[in-house]
């Protein structure tokens, strides 16, 4: 990774209050109390990533993202949490509001299969955003799409994000075999396909970020039906798509249409 864009990252969340947040979260939080996102178990947690949580953080300040969901808990909860709140504060400053038909504006949803991990994090998580997240623990099993072996979370949010960031499971978390192929297998890649269950009532202008897991952003890409933009970084190891079709009428509408 450029060391100038680690620079850049970390000015922008210094200036954005950020960094204050994730260093106080640091702070309170055990090294035996983080999980490998790769292998599962507890190790010492990774260091953030800077360049991806400023990355996080001003899409969907530039995007003005009404709800978003995550897959697994991390710094980037925080970070997400953040930007929407300040989200709200600038829609709150417009004189004229639409009317947006969304129950859940400015939320962020964060999935994670660690019932441990989640009451953990929620312990620590910033009391001025506290309000703007809530954490769902569920259970995650293998299953097929279209033939394939992939694995999808038991229990989702019922709601419709323009926002998501996929950066979960674990594959140690995923549960069940299928003609004895599992996700235990440390070659085995994860293969989530939760995205592919919601996709026919994603809104024209939903955004897809994929941290990493490049093989499941390919699978992905290959099934999923409608029209996006796909863009891949190799080096900063991110796939951004984007639902890229015409609007479907006077009620899908997007934040950044207005502020």
């Amino acid at each position: 990774m450029d060391n100038q864009a680690k620079i850049e990252a970390v000015d922008y969340l210094e200036a954005e209050g950020v960094s204050k947040l994730i260093a106080d979260y640091i702070d309170t939080a055990s090294d035996q109390d983080a999980f490998d996102t790769v292998r599962g178990g507890r190790i010492t947690p990774f260091d953030p990533e800077p360049v991806d949580l400023a990355r996080l953080h001003k899409m969907i300040r530039a995007r003005k993202c009404f709800t978003v969901l995550e897959f697994g808990v991390g710094f980037s909860t925080i970070v997400m949490a953040d930007a929407l709140k300040k989200n709200k504060e600038e829609w709150a400053q417009l004189e004229k509001k639409p009317d947006i038909r969304n129950r859940f504006m400015f939320d962020l949803f964060s999935v994670d299969a660690s019932a441990h991990w989640i009451e953990r994090s929620r312990r620590r998580f910033p009391t001025n955003l506290i309000d703007y997240v809530t954490f769902l623990r569920s259970s995650v099993h293998i299953g097929r799409f279209n033939g394939q072996i992939c694995h999808y979370y038991d229990t989702l949010p019922d709601i419709v994000p323009d926002f998501i960031y996929l950066d979960g499971p674990n594959p140690k978390d995923v549960q069940g075999e299928i003609n004895g192929l599992s996700f235990q297998c440390d070659e085995r890649t994860v293969m989530a396909a939760d995205i592919l269950l919601m996709e026919s009532t994603l809104l024209p202008g939903t955004c897809i970020v994929i941290d990493g897991r490049t093989n499941n952003a390919r699978f992905l890409e290959r099934n999923l039906s409608r029209n996006y933009s796909v863009s891949w970084d190799p080096e900063g190891d991110v796939t951004i798509m984007e639902l890229q079709e015409k609007r479907l009428g006077p009620f899908n509408l997007l934040g950044c249409d207005f502020f």
